[in-house]
């Protein structure tokens, strides 16, 4: 099946007796939208959008996930896999409506200030707007996990995609996970503790795979100028994990 039969499926499947929602109704009114057009979907009544749609997503490898847990709030997700499939013009065009479309870069790239250049841009990923995690953020950044890359484990797995909020530089949050650079330019994910020491703010990044990947200490003043956003790119906000060869 592709796209348009996920799509159509999907919303079939999330509504009706001991399943998220009890009728079209009820999921229009969690998805912002009139119950007409939850209808048209599922009917197939709006062809030539949702074809168009179909065929791009279907073209460039991305998957749509549906989550039915009743728990959980109404998230859309939609990931590019082949980040060289899509350009900027294609991924803004579908994004216009419901979806952010989020440059994908390296870690060094993605930390620094400013616009991502274009010919530093590795692909797009597009995401539901309206995901919690995601509402009232605009300065979104996203990074992919190294091949070899351990040190988060369990939490993050070699190759995930992360959302990085570059405009949350606040490292006083405990508990969360940020981008973070080294004095000398290096950049990974990690958590980070703070603590004043001697007149200066000491900065602990640590991984959560503390066995193999020992923290590393820097003093805010000492090594970054005093300059917070030296140190800290972004908080991460959401992630993404091919979880098929898991």
């Amino acid at each position: 099946m592709g796209f348009h039969d996920d799509l159509t499926n999907g919303l079939k499947g999330l509504v009706g007796k001991d399943r998220r929602f009890k009728n079209n109704a009820r999921l229009a009114e969690a998805c912002d939208v009139a119950p007409i057009q939850i209808s048209r979907i599922v009917k197939k009544e709006r062809e030539q959008y949702i074809k168009a749609l179909a065929k791009i997503i279907d073209g460039v490898g991305a998957r749509l996930i549906f989550d039915d847990a009743n728990e959980h709030d109404t998230a859309r997700e939609v990931c590019f896999v082949d980040a060289q499939a899509v350009n900027a013009p294609d991924a803004i065009k579908i994004a216009e409506e419901d979806y952010i479309a989020v440059p994908l870069a390296e870690e060094p790239v993605a930390a620094g200030p400013g616009l991502i250049p274009q010919d530093s841009i590795r692909g797009w990923v597009l995401v539901w707007r309206h995901h919690k995690s995601l509402r009232f953020t605009t300065n979104l950044v996203a990074v992919q996990i190294g091949k070899n890359e351990r040190s988060m484990l369990p939490t993050f797995c070699p190759e995930d995609i992360l959302l990085i909020d570059r405009s949350n530089k606040n490292p006083e949050q405990p508990g969360k996970t940020w981008l973070v650079c080294d004095p000398d330019g290096g950049c990974a994910i990690k958590r980070v503790s703070t603590k004043p020491v001697d007149g200066d703010i000491e900065l602990i990044f640590y991984s959560d795979n503390t066995q193999d990947f020992p923290p590393t200490s820097y003093r805010l003043k000492r090594d970054f100028d005093g300059n917070i956003t030296r140190a800290i790119a972004g908080r991460v906000v959401w992630a993404w994990s091919d979880v098929r060869d898991k």
